[in-house]
């Protein structure tokens, strides 16, 4: 069975485009344009893993929605891939770099990403 991705991001272009490399990659994939409602599909769909937007709506709403998740009995198991537009994201999210005190969060992508470098990633996060 297909491995199941969650996608939370405002931008329906790029979720777009992301769910086509991923579903080429073999992967089930749904999305959400919103963190709260993201936060909720993630608890009720329990998705391998989810790729989650750092400015999602504003900013610092995805780091919220990492928190929550990290947080949440129900998905802190569950990998997370943070994207960004934002450059030097390793800088600017030092504190929610993969580490001790965000373990469910696996890597942080710089978008665009490369498709190859996407599906490896999501991949390796997998285990």
């Amino acid at each position: 069975m297909a491995e199941r991705v969650l996608i939370i991001d405002d931008d329906p272009e790029f979720t777009a485009s992301t769910s086509d490399v991923l579903e080429g990659g073999d992967f089930q994939v749904t999305s959400s344009l919103e963190g709260a409602s993201g936060f909720e599909k993630a608890k009720s769909e329990h998705p391998d893993i989810i790729l989650l937007d750092v400015m999602i709506e504003d900013a610092g709403t995805g780091l919220d929605v990492a928190r929550k998740l990290r947080d949440d009995e129900a998905t802190s198991g569950i990998p997370v891939i943070m994207m960004t537009g934002i450059r030097r994201a390793d800088q600017l999210l030092s504190s929610y770099a993969p580490g001790e005190g965000w373990p469910n969060i696996k890597a942080t992508l710089e978008k665009p990403v490369e498709p190859e470098f996407l599906i490896k990633t999501v991949r390796k996060a997998l285990g």
